[in-house]
């Protein structure tokens, strides 16, 4: 048909602005005699390529800058083989990473009990993470938010875990008690 090809480039643009060499190359891509549907389906494949590469480029920039602040900080060192290897202050570092608490997710596991426990605590905004990490133990352990700071299950509490909360060094801002006996309040059935 006599201006198809004409026709194919007015339908895959529209009241679309696209760039002129994205269209071109994916117009040859896509061969003569291609639909306007696998014109335009090579357009957006040249667009996403184009898209992933910047999206690439920009993480490459964070990561370089992220390295730069290391090394400025002389946590890391660059030899004149482009390698980098950490400095003795970056060593001591990830020695310190390594020491820090990290909570072992296979240690706690959830266990029912026979006895309603109470978790309470008051901690200070000092030991944000540590109440963080408290409060994962915690949900690991199935028990349930009822207040803001205040968590009740009916769980056997793991032995490591007071021990746990002793090298948080937050074992003094925790009250955990146990629930032996019914109140005197009955539902009305």
């Amino acid at each position: 048909m006599k201006g198809e090809i004409i026709y194919k480039i007015f339908n895959l643009l529209g009241d679309e602005v696209i760039d002129y060499v994205d269209f071109a190359n994916s117009f040859l891509q896509a061969g003569y005699g291609a639909t306007s549907n696998k014109i335009r389906y090579e357009f957006s494949k040249i667009q996403n390529k184009r898209i992933n590469l910047q999206l690439d480029k920009q993480k490459m920039d964070k990561l370089k800058k992220y390295l730069s602040k290391l090394k400025s900080e002389g946590l890391i060192f660059k030899n004149d083989l482009n390698q980098i290897y950490l400095s003795e202050k970056g060593k001591h570092k990830l020695n310190n990473f390594q020491n820090s608490f990290s909570l072992n997710k296979d240690l706690y596991k959830s266990k029912l009990g026979n006895k309603v426990v109470v978790i309470s605590y008051d901690i200070p905004v000092s030991f944000n993470r540590e109440r963080n990490i408290l409060r994962g133990m915690l949900q690991m352990l199935d028990f349930n938010l009822v207040h803001k700071s205040v968590w009740v299950g009916k769980v056997e509490l793991p032995e490591r875990f007071i021990t746990d909360l002793s090298k948080l060094g937050i074992l003094d801002y925790v009250e955990i008690l146990e629930v032996t006996k019914n109140g005197t309040l009955k539902s009305k059935s």
